[in-house]
């Protein structure tokens, strides 16, 4: 994955205000597979990506159930 074009991706897509859960759940999946894929390099900040990850996740998933 390339982390810069990742965040420069998530940064861009942002849902806005009122965006359709659908858009609001895929763009927290790529956010969350982003966290996912810091955590794996390891490093001091791998349990903070993490924990990130899972709240990304989280949030998609409630995302869906407004749908």
């Amino acid at each position: 994955m390339n982390v810069v074009s990742a965040m420069t991706q998530l940064a861009v897509a942002r849902p806005k205000p009122g965006a359709d859960p659908d858009s609001v759940s895929a763009w927290y999946e790529a956010k969350a597979r982003l966290h996912e894929h810091l955590a794996s390099i390891g490093g001091p900040d791998s349990a903070r990506e993490i924990a990130l990850c899972a709240t990304a996740r989280r949030r998609a998933q409630l995302q869906r159930r407004q749908d």
